[in-house]
């Protein structure tokens, strides 16, 4: 199960509740928030014991990569007798055939047969999706955020248990004045001077937001950098700049 991160809507006003363009000449600057469109709290689908953890925070992973593995012993087992399961059932289907078809038996016994081999392969699709369980694999290339959970801990269902972030193409999240409306376009070039890293980074703006404001007069943006710069990180803050 995966939670997505979604920024509180309290903090994105406080946030840019003091917006300030600065008029210079043909310059208008605000201010805008790094995030991560990969970014989620991931949680078991099934109640069990954690064997291991391999990644601890800060760490890196690729797409695929096994984040936590749990004790499937259990699951394990269940599948094999569903297994055996639908062995006996497709023995019996066939010997019910071959009896149907010298009428030592009617229809109707074959079509039972049928019947329990038809519940004995959904059991097993339904255990082999169990067993898949047993372990979070990496959705995407990222890092660990913070894991919430030890190794040989019983967890229940939904319980989070891990904070991934992505280590794609960070975004910005704008607010401006809803008059720049009538020249505010997707695609248009800006330039964002982060303040922890006192860098400027060129941007681009992604799409805009469906709605107004009607107390601030404001409008969301969705600005993405050009290019992957590894020091910047979500969360950091900096001043936007549009010519």
């Amino acid at each position: 199960m995966t939670h997505y991160l979604k920024v509180p809507s309290l903090i994105i006003l406080l946030f840019f509740s003091k917006i300030v363009s600065a008029y210079s000449e043909d310059i208008l600057t605000t201010r805008a928030l790094l995030s991560s469109d990969e970014q989620a709290i991931l949680s078991s689908e099934i109640d069990g014991r954690i064997i291991e953890i391999p990644l601890k925070m800060g760490q890196k992973f690729s797409k695929g990569e096994t984040l936590i593995a749990f004790d499937c012993n259990l699951l394990e087992a269940q599948h094999q007798a569903v297994e055996a399961s639908l062995n006996s059932a497709q023995i019996t289907l066939k010997s019910n055939v071959e009896l149907a078809q010298m009428r030592s038996i009617g229809i109707y016994e074959v079509e039972l047969a049928q019947a329990a081999v038809d519940r004995a392969e959904a059991e097993l699709l339904i255990s082999s999706l169990n067993i898949k369980r047993c372990s979070i694999t990496a959705p995407y290339n990222g890092q660990v955020a913070n894991v919430f959970v030890k190794s040989f801990e019983s967890i229940d269902r939904q319980q989070p248990l891990i904070e991934i972030i992505g280590t794609g193409i960070l975004e910005a999240r704008l607010m401006v004045p809803s008059k720049w409306m009538n020249w505010m376009e997707v695609g248009l070039p800006i330039s964002i001077l982060i303040d922890e890293t006192n860098q400027s980074y060129a941007a681009r703006i992604e799409a805009i937001g469906a709605n107004i404001d009607p107390v601030s007069q404001t409008i969301d943006l969705r600005a993405k950098f050009i290019m992957k710069h590894d020091e910047l990180l979500p969360g950091m803050s900096g001043t936007v700049t549009f010519e």
